[in-house]
Order: structure tokens, then sequence, then C-alpha cells
């Protein structure tokens, strides 16, 4: 006897072609109905979509209904969590996953004690090969999902999905769809047709006699005759037993199966699209997504530990607010950009209040601890990792009366720095109160890179800023090296020699220039191409000191405006990319590039040379490393006679570090933000923005059929006039680190703070002076994810192994937990596999 489950749902994008206000009033009357249906129907239970977010969003509304409500969850008929919003799993940060996971688990818990604990993740657009251990830290033993499966991962929907730490959990592909059985009908013959199909396709793919069938769509109303269309169907199929289910009654029903077993990330588009290429869709709001998960996770978290030391209360609420806003922009559609221009300025605009937010948090700690460390006009160095840190290049911003100026660390040492701005500025304009009294005072605001020899771990140190003094002088040179690499710049490009492996490699950074017929969802090229490199290198200027070497020039483009005028050869437009390159003692080559988009229809990749033949990448995903192959030969054989929805490129998504190496070559590019790579003709491409002009096509190259979205222009999506300043890092020699590790070190600079004369906000002084004990911690090659504070107060730090197993000894007692923070065990010694996850408390 077949075990039929429905599920009743209903699927809320938050925002998509529509604005998460809209979607927010009319989930008022939704609620409605779903409260009342539910209130006189006992044995019925509705899933709300797995994300806790929308009890706020109907409560904020209708705080009426909080006690129908909360007695609906508490009996178990309305299923909440384990989401907060329901995220990308592919784009956006490890921690974002963690963090979502846990705020929505905790958000549900105020409703009940039994929250939903499925990963239900309906619609994303792939999963990372690290959900698995994510969900089970979270005590989570199954996925529910759509997109990313195929028969080429198993021959079965329902399998075990081995993660890359290991760990095992139950995969449930959902073969008809999270809307196969939506708006069921009424009439015994449609209804008969209807069911005919979706039992044809799920006694295919099932692995048991269970049947899963999905009764809900996007911003779909509840059935309320669902009671009768189960009494037709038993009729129907009378050897069935049918029933208004949840997740785990399905589950149930499998938990004894012989089920294969698949292994990595899914994210194969036979039966659903995945849109691999909506990595590089608008890139403004990527990078600003970026920006602030790297300044919420490495920056402010444990800035703020280092204010509990000066008896600042740790900022648990705001952080929350802080991440929960973010959250709401990381569902599939919201952090993909794949919207309205309406809806994307929408997001953006949120997202730059939770950075307004976060940098003032950040500028306010900064300043009271700088307060307790030096006086006015000084300098307060921070480090945000739990280790001691060598010759650091931090980036200070400086208020400074006098146009010559030394500084001084706390031995008395000269340090050397690089001025890279500089003007003479009205002090009113910060300070209101000089403006108020009509004073005239002038000042010098420089921007400066100064060299750091050494800063302990999670602690603090001092330079004393010495004016009226002129600094050691920078010389002009017309040589760019150091002890790794010796960089030629001429008007034919960029040649790099590497003085450890003795390799050139000629041009070796470019910007390459292709059109782009695609729409929001897809990058799609045009049948024929023209691929258009910088015509000229103009304007090189060099900066040299002894620790820091900076060189700076301008690659000119002469390019069509459009694709009208690629397509008819007509070069019409000038466009710079502004680039500066930095040298210091380290391995690694940095990398900045502004620029002014000023081309419609096209797309700029970064392209790293290399001398590399592999037919492998390594890069990083969500807190693991992976390897993947640089042209998927498997899946490209097949797609098109099996018709697969959208053609399987080899254009992939890692989080901060592509690895393309062999034996005798070793090349890696760290990126701030920047999330889309593709190794063509063995050279490293990195795609820096796109633009185009529809939110949705049809009959793409890569992706042929109806459209993605809907067919309405988006010329916002073409980006014209918008500036860019994006980082990477570049290296060609392989030390002791590994690349997680260098990333992470990377992507958390040394930070520097002036304590200014001038201030936009008066604040009283935290005089005491404090000492800052250092934290130095061997994590054996593990990197760091997270240090932060949990909410009883207590100094978490997770972390992650991306080489061999290793054990870390630690000098006191800590306690291993798992991601909701609670206590497991209690060890001196912990083990950490490899791609493992580690939580742990002090």
């Amino acid at each position: 006897m077949r075990q039929t489950k429905i599920i009743m749902h209903t699927h809320w994008d938050r925002e998509w072609y529509f604005t998460k206000d809209e979607t927010q009033t009319i989930l008022r009357t939704h609620m409605y109905e779903v409260i009342e249906y539910l209130e006189t129907n006992s044995d019925i239970k509705y899933i709300l979509d797995g994300q806790s977010v929308m009890i706020d969003d109907f409560l904020e509304f209708a705080p009426d209904y909080k006690e129908r409500l909360t007695n609906l969850i508490a009996n178990g008929q309305l299923l909440v969590g384990p989401w907060y919003t329901q995220t990308d799993l592919m784009l956006v940060h490890g921690e974002s996953i963690i963090r979502n996971l846990y705020y929505g688990i905790n958000h549900a818990r105020e409703f009940t004690d039994k929250p939903m604990l499925n990963g239900y993740a309906p619609d994303t657009f792939g999963h990372n090969s690290q959900m698995p251990q994510i969900y089970k830290q979270f005590g989570i033993d199954n996925t529910i999902f759509w997109r990313g499966f195929s028969e080429l991962k198993a021959e079965k929907s329902d399998f075990l999905w081995k993660g890359a730490d290991g760990s095992i959990i139950y995969g449930i592909n959902l073969a008809t769809g999270y809307q196969g059985a939506k708006y069921l009908e009424s009439d015994p013959h449609e209804l008969e047709a209807r069911m005919s199909k979706i039992m044809n396709v799920l006694d295919n793919y099932s692995a048991s006699d269970s049947r899963l069938i999905m009764n809900g769509h996007d911003q779909m109303p509840i059935q309320r005759d669902i009671k009768d269309i189960i009494g037709i169907m038993q009729k129907i199929y009378p050897e069935d037993n049918i029933s208004v289910g949840t997740f785990d009654d399905y589950i149930d029903g499998i938990r004894n199966q012989d089920l294969e077993v698949v292994e990595g990330e899914l994210v194969h588009a036979k039966h659903a699209r995945i849109h691999k290429t909506i990595n590089s869709t608008r890139m403004d709001i990527k990078l600003l997504n970026s920006e602030l998960e790297y300044k919420l996770f490495n920056i402010l978290e444990p800035l703020a530990i280092l204010g509990t030391k000066i008896d600042i209360d740790y900022p648990h609420q705001v952080l929350e607010k802080c991440y929960k806003v973010m959250f709401g922009t990381h569902a599939h559609d919201s952090i993909g950009g794949c919207n309205t221009d309406a809806v994307n300025a929408d997001i953006k605009q949120r997202l730059i209040q939770v950075k307004e937010v976060v940098d003032t948090q950040i500028e306010m700690y900064m300043r009271y601890i700088a307060q307790t460390q030096v006086g006015v006009g000084d300098i307060t160095i921070f480090n945000y990792l739990p280790y001691p840190r060598t010759n650091q290049l931090v980036d200070i911003d400086l208020l400074v009366d006098s146009p010559d100026f030394k500084l001084v660390d706390e031995a008395g040492s000269e340090l050397s720095y690089v001025i890279n701005s500089h003007q003479v500025i009205d002090a009113g304009t910060i300070d209101r109160q000089i403006a108020a009294r009509l004073l005239d005072i002038k000042t010098n605001q420089y921007n400066v890179t100064v060299s750091i020899p050494e800063v302990l771990g999670m602690s603090v140190s001092k330079i004393k800023v010495i004016e009226n003094v002129k600094p050691t002088s920078l010389r002009e040179e017309h040589t760019f090296e150091n002890d790794f690499y010796n960089i030629a710049i001429s008007d034919d490009g960029l040649s790099l020699y590497n003085k450890i492996s003795g390799d050139t490699i000629n041009n070796f950074i470019t910007i390459e220039n292709s059109a782009d017929c695609g729409d929001s969802y897809d990058y799609s090229p045009p049948i024929e191409d023209l691929y258009i490199e910088p015509k000229a290198i103009k304007n090189v200027s060099y900066k040299y000191s002894e620790i820091i070497k900076k060189v700076n020039f301008d690659m000119e483009f002469m390019l069509p405006a459009n694709y009208l005028n690629r397509q008819n050869k007509v070069f019409n437009e000038t466009m710079v990319f502004n680039v500066t390159l930095t040298l210091d003692q380290s391995e690694l080559i940095d990398v900045q590039i502004e620029t002014i988009n000023k081309i419609a229809d096209s797309r700029f990749r970064l392209v790293v040379k290399t001398n590399c033949d592999s037919s492998e990448v390594v890069t990083d995903m969500q807190l693991s490393k992976i390897t993947r192959p640089i042209f998927n030969h498997r899946e490209m054989e097949v797609w098109e006679p099996q018709k697969w929805a959208e053609k399987p490129v080899a254009i992939e998504t890692f989080n901060s570090y592509v690895n393309y190496s062999d034996e005798q070559s070793y090349n890696v590019v760290y990126a701030y933000g920047h999330k889309e790579y593709e190794v063509v003709n063995n050279n490293i491409h990195v795609t820096l923005f796109r633009s185009f002009s529809h939110l949705g096509k049809r009959e793409l190259v890569n992706r042929p059929g109806r459209p993605s979205g809907i067919e309405v222009e988006t010329p916002d999506n073409q980006l014209l006039n918008q500036a860019f300043t994006m980082r990477f890092a570049l290296s060609f020699v392989k030390t002791a680190k590994n690349e997680a590790t260098i990333a992470r070190e990377w992507l958390t600079p040394v930070a520097g703070y002036q304590l200014k004369k001038y201030n936009r906000f008066n604040v009283n002084d935290y005089r005491a002076k404090v000492e800052y004990q250092d934290l130095n911690l061997d994590l054996k090659g593990c990197t760091i994810s997270a240090i932060k504070y949990s909410r009883d107060n207590r100094l978490v730090i997770r972390l992650f192994n991306e080489s061999e197993k290793t054990t870390i000894k630690f000098n006191q007692s800590v306690t291993i937990c798992d991601m909701l923070e609670q206590d497991i065990s209690e060890t001196t010694d912990v083990t950490v596999s490899k791609n493992q996850i580690m939580t742990i408390k002090f």
C-alpha cells in the first residue's frame, strides 16, 4: 500500500518582481485564512515555508493575532523553522547560513519546543557540499529540495547525501517540484488526469512506497477544499493511504530503505534550472553584501569582545538586527539579483542601512578602546584574530595639523608608511561645534598605509604620531619587486618573473571584455562574440619604501557602447580601469581595480594567466575545500540528448579563493566578494561584473526555452555610471599556510584607528587605562570562521579544517558545542577532521 503524504504549504518569495512590502501586505490576508482554517480543522498541518521571518512579517501587521498564531504553532498544526529566511546556499558566507539557521530555530522555539527540523530549501539555486554537516550540527538529518538533482547523482530521488566532511543525511529531491500539486482540481476527471502525471513521476523516482505530494506554490493561498479532494483521490487510488502529513511522516517511510549515497554539491540542472552564472548579476549588490559579511563576522564581533574589556556590553541585539535585515536579502532571488529594478533598489538600500549601523558601531568601539590606550592624535592598532601577526600593512585615516609627521611604535622605532591620499579640509565639515562657533580651522586629512612589524593575538598596540618632523623620505623607483617577484610594466602589458620558481608569465594579468546577451539569471554569450583586451597601459606611477611598493596605472579600453554597436564593430566608448598593485614582504600581490562602467550588454573578467596545465581546480566553498574539474565532461555529454533545463557550463562558484595549480606551477586568486570563476586555456577568469537589459529572456544560447522570471526591461541592470572598487590578491608561491587561512587573514586586515581631535559625534571619555592580554592559539592549520560571544556571554570560536586531521591542544578546558551553541563535551584536546567545522566555547 502506498503511503501518500500531501504537504500543505505556501512558498513565500518575500520579494522578486514584487516588493517585500507588497508581500507583507498579502501575507496578512493569507495568514488570516490559514489560521481560521487550521482552527476549524485540527487534523490539518500546514508548513510556513521553513522560514520564521514570516512570523515577524505577519505579526508586525497583525499583532492581535499573536495568541491564536502561537496556539497553532504550539500544538503542531502550523510548522515553523528552521530558517529565518529561505537563504541562498552557494553565494552567501558559510557563517551567514549558520546564523540564519541559528536565529530561525531560536525564533521558532519562542513559540514551540518542537520547531520543524527539516532542511527545507525548495527553490534555492544549488546546494553546497557542506550542508549535510551544517544541518546535522543543528539536529537536522534531512534536506528537502527541488533544484540541483539529476540521474548522474542517483537513480532515485530519495538518497543519502554525504557531505564534504563525511556527514550523511537523507536527501529528498522533490521530483515534481515544490509546486507539483498546486491548486488541485475538484473535478474528478481533471484530478485523475493531473494525479496520473504526478504519480507516474513519483512511482519512477521514489525509493519506497511513500509518495510526497506538494500542495502549494508561490504565494498560494491555502486550498480550503483539500479534504474533499483527498476524498476524490481516495476513490481514484482505493488501495492507497492518502492524508495530509509532514516531511517527517515521509522521511520515516524511507529510513529503512537501502538508499544510494550521493556525494558533493547538488548543482545539476537537468530537471530545474540552477542559474550558475547568477553569481555575477548585480555585482554592486553582491559586493556590498560581502563587505557586510566580512565586517560583521571578521571585524565587529571580535572588536565587540575587545570592547567588553572596558565594560561595554556585547551588542547582541544590534548584531541580531543587522543579521536579520541582511538575511532578508539572502533569498535566492534577492541576493541573486534576479528582480525588478525597484526590488533591487530596495535590497541595496536595506544593505546600505545595515552598513551605516555596522560602520558606526565599529568606529565607536575603536574610539572607546583607543581612549584607554593613547592620547588624542595617536593611533591604536587592532588584531581581530586569536594569534600574533607579523609584517602587516595597515591602512589608517589620519588628521594632522602639520603636513610633516612620522609614526613611531611603542619601542620608539620609526615605522615606514606610504601616503595614499592627502587633502587640506575644513575641520568644521567634520566637527559641527567648530562650524557653530564660526571658526576657520584647516587640517590635513591623510590616508596612509603603515607597515606594522608585529601585533599580538586579539589585542591592541599603540603608535605615536609625531608632527612637524619629516619622515624617512620615499624614493621614486622604476622597478617593482620584492623577494618573491619582479614585475615589469610596459605599454604591452605586465610581465611577472617568479624569483622562487624561475618562471616568467607575460601579460600575467589583464581584463577581458565580451558581450552579454543574457538576463538577470544567466550570462549568455552571443552566437559570435568579440573578446576585447585593453588597448594600452598608461599613466604608470610608482611609490617605493623599504617595506611597501606600490604601482598605479590605467588599463584603457576602446569598446562598443552596447550590443548593437558590437554587432556592427563600432568602437565608440572609452573605458578606463585604474589598477594599483602592492607588494610587501609576503608572497601576495595585492590588486585593487577601480572603474566606472560605461558599457551596456557586456561582461568584464579579470584574467590571471598561468603556466599551469591541470584538469582540476581547488576552491573554497562554505567552510570547506572542494575540487572541481575545469570542464564538466559527464554533464556536457548528456545535457542536450536528455534535454536538461540549462547547459552545465563550467563557470563555477567560489567563496574567497581559486587555486589552479600543478606540480610545476602554483597559482591562486583571492577575491574580496567576487565569487564566479572559469578556467579557460589554462588561465583563471574571475567575473568582475556584467550588464544586461532584462529580468528574463527566452531562448538563450545556454538556456533554451521559456524565460526565467518574467520578460520585463530592467535598465538599472546595465549598471551604467556605476562605480566599482574591486580587490584581489594573487599568489604564485606556495607557503606553509593553507589557502583558507591566507584568505581569512587577507580578509581580516589588522586595523588602525587614530583618536582624532575632530569628530562627528561627542562622547564621554573612557579614561581608565586597560592593558589587553593577548590570545595566542596554535590552531594547527585550522581556519577561524567566527570569534564571538554566545548569548550567555562566553567566548565562542568556530573553526574549520581544510587539511588532514589534526589535534589542537588548549591550555584550559574548553567546551565543544553544536551550532546552536548547546554544550556537548568538555576537553583540552580538540581533534578536527578534514573539512570538519568545530564550535568551541571558552
